[in-house]
């Protein structure tokens, strides 16, 4: 098959799984609804158009952003993710608590990964589920990947303060190591749904952070920060600690040093250094599972 060819069946692909959920979707930039959709655009009453890029995704922003998070990023994050099950168990932990909460309810349930990247914990997350996946993230470069890797959920690039779901439309927002806007969360979540939010403890990539130098002292004030912020916008339901570590093999070397921002500024030599330093690595998060107060 041709490039032109799969790009036109990736868009027609996409088209198809947003249809029948157009009525979740408000213009970003007039806040009315979406009114049409093919597999070319998507277009709001007031004739806002949005297209569908050749990966399949629409691209959402209102505003020109640049970012620092690249594609060598976002492959490292995806190669983690998908081949070393480095966070596996909280992977599980996560699809654990979306059954809890679907238990009861006969219809698919609606998932957001705000600050999806590369998209492939909201894959694995909603992988043989009757749920139906939206991820959303800022940078371009992570939802092209995500848009062309995954073809079961459905994948804008946008940004979280000006998100373009209707009111009330989504069951749980999943918020991985992300930053979080919980006035648009409470907007667009439904009545009694979930904010999932993980965020690192003291431990999280101990190992890699000593050697950069960066196991900083207000690690612990901030996570403390964060918790009070997500208390004071929800009803705490469940705060679930999770830490294990493991042995670091030769084929993850590259992809854990180079998945995280915290390599950004080192130089290629010291990179090489902790590659061949480091043994084991450890996963030390919070879950907080709550609803919009």
């Amino acid at each position: 098959m041709g490039c032109y060819s799969m790009s036109v069946h990736r868009r027609e692909r996409s088209a198809a799984l947003i249809n029948p959920y157009i009525h979740m979707l408000n213009c970003p930039i007039c806040h009315s609804p979406m009114a049409t959709i093919n597999s070319g655009s998507i277009q709001c009453v007031s004739r806002h158009s949005f297209d569908f890029a050749r990966q399949g995704y629409i691209n959402f922003m209102t505003r020109f952003f640049k970012g620092n998070y690249d594609k060598r990023l976002f492959t490292a994050k995806r190669n983690i993710l998908s081949e070393t099950g480095i966070y596996a168990p909280l992977t599980e932990v996560l699809r654990r608590w979306i059954s809890r909460y679907s238990v009861d309810i006969s219809y698919p349930v609606h998932i957001l990964d705000a600050g999806t990247g590369e998209g492939t914990f909201l894959q694995q997350i909603t992988q043989n589920t009757p749920a139906v996946g939206w991820g959303i993230d800022i940078a371009k470069e992570g939802i092209a990947m995500a848009s062309s890797a995954y073809n079961q959920q459905i994948w804008f690039v946008g940004d979280l303060a000006c998100s373009p779901f209707a009111e009330g439309q989504l069951d749980i927002i999943l918020n991985i190591f992300s930053p979080s806007n919980y006035e648009e969360f409470g907007r667009i979540l439904k009545d009694g749904g979930w904010i999932i939010k993980v965020i690192p403890r003291e431990r999280y990539l101990i190992e890699l952070r000593e050697m950069l130098f960066l196991n900083r002292p207000d690690r612990a004030d901030g996570r403390e920060l964060t918790l009070d912020r997500f208390r004071k916008h929800h009803h705490l339901i469940a705060s679930i600690p999770l830490t294990y570590t493991l042995p670091v093999t030769a084929n993850m070397l590259d992809s854990l040093v180079h998945m995280t921002p915290l390599s950004w500024h080192r130089s290629g030599s010291s990179l090489v250094s902790i590659q061949t330093s480091l043994s084991k690595i450890t996963i030390d998060v919070e879950i907080l599972v709550g609803t919009i107060r």
